[in-house]
C-alpha cells in the first residue's frame, strides 16, 4: 500500500475527471470543422522528406512488385499505335549516320563490285560469241584450224610456243568440231 491513502485516492479521482472531460470534449468536436482549419500544406511542408524517404526499405518494395503481372497488363499494340514513326524518321539526320557508318563508301564499293562484276561477264559472254562465231566462220570458208593465228599480231608474241602448238584443245561440244 502507499503511503498516503488520501493523495492516492485523490489522484485516480483527478484522472477519472480528466478522462471524463476529454472524452466529453471530443464528443462536442466536429472533425469536419477541425480538418477544415487544419492548413496541410503547412504541415506537409515540415516534413523532412528527405528522411522520411532514408526510412524506406526500396529493395522491399521492389520484390514485393510483380514485374510479369505488369508487363501482362501492358498494351503493347496500343502503345504502338501511339508511336509516331514518320515524326521519328523526320528526325533522323541521315547524312550524319551515312558519314557516321561510312556507309556511302561501302554503297559505292559495292556498287562498283556488281557493276564491274557485270562487266566482266558481259565481256567473257562477248569473247565467248565472238569465238563462237570465228569457229562457224572458218568452219564454214573450210580454213584449216593450224594456219589460224592465235590472237592481234601485237599481244601475242611470235616466239610463243603456243603459236607453234597450235590452238588450244576444246573439250567435247565447246570447239569448232563440237556440236554448237
Amino acid at each position: 500500500m502507499s503511503p498516503n491513502p488520501v493523495a492516492d485516492r485523490a489522484e485516480r479521482l483527478a484522472q477519472a475527471i480528466a478522462e471524463r472531460v476529454v472524452n466529453l470534449v471530443l464528443d462536442a468536436i466536429d472533425l469536419n470543422t477541425l480538418l477544415d482549419r487544419v492548413d496541410i500544406n503547412r504541415i506537409v511542408g515540415k516534413v523532412d522528406i528527405d528522411a522520411l524517404v532514408q526510412r524506406v526499405d526500396v529493395e522491399s518494395i521492389i520484390d514485393r512488385v510483380d514485374v510479369d503481372a505488369i508487363v501482362q497488363r501492358v498494351d503493347v499494340q496500343a502503345i504502338v499505335e501511339r508511336v509516331d514513326i514518320d515524326a521519328i524518321v523526320n528526325n533522323i539526320d541521315i547524312d550524319s549516320l551515312v558519314r557516321q557508318t561510312e556507309l556511302g563508301s561501302i554503297i559505292a564499293r559495292s556498287t562498283t563490285g556488281v557493276a564491274t562484276e557485270v562487266l566482266d561477264v558481259v565481256r567473257a559472254q562477248g569473247v565467248g560469241l565472238d569465238d563462237f562465231f570465228a569457229r562457224w566462220t572458218n568452219r564454214i570458208l573450210r580454213r584449216p584450224s593450224g594456219s589460224l593465228p592465235e590472237g592481234p599480231p601485237l599481244l601475242v608474241a611470235p616466239s610463243t610456243p603456243a603459236l607453234t602448238a597450235g590452238p588450244p584443245q576444246m573439250s567435247a561440244g565447246t570447239g569448232p568440231e563440237g556440236s554448237d
